[in-house]
């Protein structure tokens, strides 16, 4: 039997999926990786640093990015899609590795949606899991920035406030956008009134129904926030343990303030992973509470070197995925 375009196309294109070539774009990527890491740098910060403290950090970024995977799976289930919390945690590793190769730091976020994609057979849903799962922590941050901005409102000025605020006030925007199934009617009729490229209206209206529906899933939307919460601030306090790993004594009050302002300036995409602009704002804003430049420079470095060092593990994921994978344990599992 003659085989089928489908499996012809499959086999001319199988070494896409090969482990070797997953080796070889994992070693260039991290070929790259090193060259935007100034290795001076990186010895003179790390020859301050409290290993204990270090350590402790790592642990609690580690159980952070636990949390942030049990949101996305609590968003994927209620989307009644099959992914393991395994296939997930690999997924989550791959899109924070490719994080440091890609615009600002959410690039790895298509990465993860396209394999997820896959997986399940589902694109849009799985697209809509990963916004979701962005947006809420998103979300999150802003009203953490939000409610601290107002009781240092001279600290920040009135100008970050308001852009916090602005922020604040966009996701808000979004989230009611997308609730309105006629605001969604309309835009669709504006953007594919005429045109229709590459089937996108089909794909917009998959995309916007996997968000719309958790219209009505209020105890996953309730538990996906609390969640987020919880991670946003695991990730802060991972940041304020790593500040006195390296003897800068500034309250915790002050990184729940900053670090917010800091994360939303490194989605601008820009550079790759928000490098640059994520360490100006280090030095200007923790530059107003007394913390030298070079101190606020080494926090910057510290965080990026602990992020890059644990993102690691997604190239290995990378090298090893296997999509069937996916629906496999969960099927399994019921």
């Amino acid at each position: 039997m003659a085989p089928s375009k489908k499996q012809a196309l499959r086999r001319k294109h199988g070494w896409l999926r090969s482990k070797l070539f997953r080796a070889a774009v994992s070693m260039a990527l991290l070929a790259l990786l090193l060259f935007t890491i100034n290795l001076r740098q990186l010895g003179d910060t790390l020859s301050q640093v409290a290993i204990s403290l270090l350590l402790l950090a790592t642990v609690i970024f580690l159980i952070s990015n636990a949390a942030s995977i049990l949101k996305w799976k609590l968003i994927v289930r209620a989307q009644q899609g099959a992914a393991s919390y395994y296939y997930l945690t690999s997924l989550f590793y791959i899109g924070l590795f490719f994080n440091n190769f890609l615009p600002s730091n959410i690039g790895g976020d298509v990465v993860k949606a396209f394999k997820l994609g896959q997986a399940t057979g589902q694109p849009a849903k799985a697209a809509g899991s990963v916004v979701m799962d962005r947006a809420s922590s998103t979300i999150a941050l802003l009203i953490i920035a939000a409610v601290l901005a107002m009781f240092q409102l001279k600290l920040l000025g009135t100008k970050v406030a308001a852009l916090i605020l602005l922020m604040l006030a966009f996701s808000l925007i979004l989230i009611i956008f997308f609730a309105s199934e006629r605001a969604a009617l309309v835009l669709g009729k504006i953007l594919f009134s005429r045109l229709n490229p590459f089937g996108l209206r089909r794909h917009f209206k998959d995309f916007y129904y996997s968000l719309h529906e958790f219209k009505y899933q209020k105890p996953t939307v309730v538990a996906v926030m609390t969640v987020s919460l919880i991670y946003q601030a695991l990730n802060i306090i991972t940041v304020y343990i790593l500040a006195l790993s390296l003897g800068i004594n500034v309250p915790i009050l002050y990184y729940f303030l900053f670090i917010p302002i800091v994360l939303a300036v490194a989605m601008i995409p820009i550079s790759l992973n928000g490098l640059g602009i994520r360490e100006g704002a280090w030095v200007l804003l923790f530059g107003q509470v007394g913390v030298p430049a070079a101190k606020a420079l080494s926090m910057s470095v510290l965080s990026f070197l602990v992020i890059t060092i644990v993102s690691l593990a997604g190239g290995l994921f990378y090298l090893f995925d296997r999509a069937s994978a996916a629906t496999q344990s969960e099927a399994s599992n019921g």
